[in-house]
């Protein structure tokens, strides 16, 4: 039994064949990492143990977010106890509040949150945007 291919077939594959880009050899992956600074550093490291995760593993997802505060926004106090994370500024200064104690961070500054982290930041620009890059471990919403 003989395939046959109609014309148009055969113009549609002709034309993907030779349209399909061809690699450099600047695209072929290295065999090892290059180039690279920092790759192997904790910004930080949070231990799961005391957060008393219920469930399992897969009950949870790792969210990556990018969060924005505007000149003289804030965010609300609130605890970290079962959602562990790690945040870092990427843009403007915020200062954080832990009970009576505070800290500005600044754009490259970093810190985990644990199960005994309670705060609330506030940016204190009158003109310029803050953002945090914020990843932590949530439950799934159900």
């Amino acid at each position: 039994m003989a395939i046959q291919i109609s014309k148009c077939c055969a113009a549609v594959i002709v034309g993907l064949t030779c349209s399909a880009p061809v690699l450099a050899a600047d695209d072929t992956p290295p065999d090892k990492a290059m180039g690279i600074t920092g790759g192997g550093e904790a910004v930080g490291l949070v231990d799961l143990a005391p957060h008393e995760l219920e469930g399992a593993v897969g009950d949870y997802d790792l969210r990556a977010r990018i969060v924005g505060i505007a000149p003289g926004g804030a965010i609300h106090n609130h605890p970290h106890h079962g959602r562990p994370g790690i945040v870092r500024v990427t843009k403007g200064t915020v200062i954080e509040y832990r009970g009576e104690t505070s800290r500005t961070l600044m754009v490259g500054d970093a810190w985990y949150e644990n199960a005994d982290t309670v705060h609330w930041f506030r940016n204190p620009s009158d003109t310029e945007d803050a953002e945090i890059w914020v990843v932590d471990l949530v439950p799934k919403e159900k």
